[in-house]
C-alpha cells in the first residue's frame, strides 16, 4: 500500500474527547502528507471529512474545502462532503488506526491534482493564520 497525498482513506479518526486513541467508528479522512518525526517514526497527517451540517457549521471561516455531490461521485464516492483543514490527526500507519491498510479498498478515492492543490493552498493559509492548529489529534509525538 502506497501512502499517497490526495488519498481518501478509511480510518478510526480520533475524537477530541480522547485525542490519543482511535475513534470508536470508521471515518473517511483525507491524507495530506506523510511526516517523518525526529526519532524517525512515520506518521500520516490526515484531515477530517464530514457530511454533518452541525460539524460543517462549526468549522472556522476559510478553513474548509467543500466537495459537491457531483465531484464526490466523480471520485467514486456517494455524497457531498466537507474537508476540515484545521482538524488534523497525526497518526502512525498502523492497523489500530487504519484497519484496512493492507486491503485494496483502503484507498476509497483519489483527489485530482486541482483538488489536491486547492486543499494544500487552504492548509498552507491555515498554517499562516494558526501556526499551531486549534484541533490536533493523534497519539503524542513528543
Amino acid at each position: 500500500m502506497t501512502w499517497q497525498r490526495g488519498s481518501f482513506i478509511d480510518c478510526f479518526f480520533p475524537f477530541a474527547e480522547h485525542p490519543a486513541r482511535p475513534g470508536p467508528m470508521r471515518h473517511i479522512a483525507y491524507l495530506q502528507t506523510m511526516v517523518r518525526l525526529r526519532r524517525g517514526e512515520l506518521r500520516a497527517l490526515v484531515m477530517l471529512t464530514t457530511t454533518s451540517p452541525r460539524m460543517i457549521q462549526a468549522i472556522p471561516e476559510g478553513l474548509s474545502v467543500k466537495i459537491s455531490r457531483a465531484n464526490s461521485v466523480a471520485m467514486g464516492m456517494k455524497n457531498a462532503f466537507t474537508i476540515d483543514v484545521h482538524r488534523l490527526a497525526l497518526l502512525p500507519p498502523a492497523k489500530e488506526w487504519f484497519p484496512d491498510m493492507e486491503r485494496p479498498h483502503f484507498i476509497i478515492a483519489m483527489a485530482d491534482e486541482r483538488l489536491r492543490d486547492a486543499i494544500t493552498k487552504r492548509y498552507d493559509a491555515m498554517r499562516t493564520m494558526i501556526p499551531s492548529p486549534a484541533v490536533r489529534l493523534g497519539p503524542s509525538v513528543t
